[in-house]
């Protein structure tokens, strides 16, 4: 009887790599600077992040700029306006406009608008409410409407 097991070396060896690479998502707790990105994104050129502070967001907040505010009308949107120290912004978008996927696109393009006129705009609370052509609008038409409308308040 022949024992097989005499030949087989103790060590393993040693040239296989190992192939895992992390994901971004897998330790939230490494720094930027600690991943490669694999894919590059052009900066965004405006600062201005959609922070709490620039945003109304109390029922509270919305109920005041509705009672105490102007409503302006245009194509695509409603902005209730209400004089303030400082610039916000609320978004109300029901379920009377559309599905999620087209409420929330309308979101992103009245934010995007927004970060872009931020420096032109008068310092007011805003709540905008989309209406039913806004469905097919573009950023550039949203930004173009809510500067018409805010600067008539001035």
């Amino acid at each position: 009887m022949m024992n097989h097991e005499t030949d087989i070396s103790t060590q393993q060896k040693t040239s296989q790599k190992n192939n895992w690479l992390p994901r971004p998502h897998e330790n939230s707790r490494w720094q930027k600077g600690d991943q490669s990105s694999t894919q590059s994104r052009p900066q965004e050129t405006c600062s201005l992040s959609f922070t709490k502070a620039v945003r109304l967001r109390s029922r509270r907040e919305f109920q005041r700029v509705a009672r105490e505010g102007k409503r302006l009308v245009g194509r695509f949107l409603c902005v209730d306006c209400r004089k303030a120290p400082m610039l916000k912004l609320g978004i109300s978008a029901s379920t009377r406009f559309g599905s999620s996927p087209q409420r929330n696109r309308f979101k992103r393009l009245v934010r995007e608008a927004f970060r872009i006129s931020y420096h032109r705009l008068p310092s007011l609370e805003l709540n905008v409410i989309p209406r039913q052509c806004a469905k097919n609008a573009h950023c550039k038409d949203i930004e173009n409407e809510l500067t018409r409308l805010l600067n008539e308040v001035k």
